[in-house]
């Protein structure tokens, strides 16, 4: 087997076939990561004219002479075939020790469980357990299991079968949260390059990512006509007539109750209904003034939501999305990915990939507003092998980790932590 740089048209062509490839192995995630310190190369293994495996390498410069690699969503190779295996990772730490790299990172796309939140339960992938020995015997190094966002990719994955999806089967709180924001007056517009910014407003704290980092990920990935931007604008005018119309309604209803209870003040059914639709009239009033206000002062539309969509073999992956937590009342998160998820059912895609959620499905996860907003949508939940580094020289990677060097290039400090 030899290993070599190939071009980037080899490279995709590649990864476009082959059974592991994700947009992550495409040279339009390796442009974009150039905005965030990285350097891209591709590999190939060949054996004799064959191309049997290949990689997209990020890179960087650590120390002094020292670099580290990055396979992202890790190699293109079949892990399960052992001879295969080995002789590719043999050769890559021989290609990569005479670059003075100290290892590479991969996060293989891998099922290792498909997690049943619900019963708290698994479907092990039995074959899993061999492919840890092997890893292990080729000075593949397994890092901690996270259970939230602590490694650079989500180790847990949310899934979508568009083919299968149906609004009925959704929970019925669901249901009734989607009826509900029909009208509010949004609706869902496909941006541009230049909406980047109005998108970046909406995810900006959320990551440390610079809106550098989006503008060159959404030229990469348009270059090849694999992304779309889409935001969710909310227009006052079309909001206000529909407040409107839903204030004659409610006072309709309202003078009702207050008719029927005035004939029976003890009646504490009524007495609820009244209160109830009181209230109801009231947060419509609010509504309306707020909406009146903007209106005044020449505020006619907004974007509320927004989602950076990436389309690869069939599977349309949410890679970011946002929302303006001021607009909770309507519900802009809602809307977004229902309306995502049906633009792409529409299209004729397979799945929808709705980015990590974590590993902890307890009441005390201080991410289960996240967790349960996606669990909602009814996906398969796929928990992948985890994180691995390949040590190529060993000397080297134990005098980064003794250094910090490591920590402070992979150590996240935006996680929740649990109060």
């Amino acid at each position: 087997m030899i290993i070599k740089e190939i071009s980037k048209d080899e490279f995709d062509l590649f990864s476009k076939s082959h059974i592991l490839g994700s947009f992550y192995q495409t040279s339009a995630y390796g442009l974009a990561m150039n905005k965030v310190g990285y350097k891209d190369m591709y590999i190939g293994a060949y054996q004799g004219e064959s191309l049997v495996a290949a990689s997209l390498i990020l890179y960087k410069t650590i120390s002094i002479n020292v670099k580290y690699g990055y396979a992202p969503r890790g190699f293109l190779v079949d892990y399960f075939d052992k001879d295969l295996f080995s002789e590719f990772t043999k050769e890559v730490r021989k290609f990569f020790s005479k670059k003075g790299f100290a290892f590479i990172k991969i996060n293989p796309i891998i099922t290792y469980n498909e997690v049943f939140p619900l019963n708290n339960s698994k479907i092990v992938n039995s074959n899993t357990t061999t492919l840890f020995q092997i890893m292990e015997e080729n000075n593949y190094k397994k890092l901690k299991d996270n259970v939230y966002f602590e490694s650079i990719l989500p180790k847990y994955n949310p899934i979508v079968n568009l083919k299968s999806f149906d609004f009925s089967n959704l929970d019925n709180r669901l249901q009734k949260r989607i009826n509900k924001i029909s009208n509010k007056g949004m609706s869902l517009i496909k941006g541009d390059f230049y909406n980047i910014d109005n998108f970046y407003e909406l995810v900006k704290k959320k990551d440390d990512l610079p809106i550098e980092f989006y503008k060159g990920l959404y030229k990469a990935f348009n270059e090849k006509g694999m992304i779309s931007l889409y935001l969710v604008e909310i227009n006052y005018h079309t909001y206000l007539r529909n407040l409107q119309i839903d204030h004659s309604n409610e006072a309709t209803i309202n003078e009702k109750i207050n008719k029927l209870f005035q004939m029976d003040p003890s009646n504490k059914s009524l007495f609820n209904e009244k209160m109830n639709s009181d209230r109801k009239l009231q947060e419509v009033l609010n509504e309306i003034s707020e909406i009146n206000e903007k209106i005044q002062n020449g505020v006619y539309k907004e974007y509320v939501a927004g989602a950076l969509v990436i389309n690869y073999n069939n599977v349309a992956s949410i890679f970011a999305s946002g929302y303006n937590k001021s607009f909770n009342r309507v519900l802009p998160n809602h809307f977004l990915h229902y309306m995502l998820i049906n633009s792409y059912k529409s299209q004729g895609y397979s799945f929808i990939d709705l980015n990590g959620i974590t590993g902890d499905f307890s009441k005390s996860n201080p991410y289960k507003g996240l967790n349960d907003f996606k669990l909602g949508w009814k996906p398969r939940i796929y928990e992948y092998i985890g994180e691995f580094d390949l040590i190529i020289n060993q000397t080297k990677y134990s005098l980064l980790w003794s250094t910090k060097l490591l920590h402070k290039e992979f150590e996240k400090t935006n996680l929740k932590t649990e109060s």
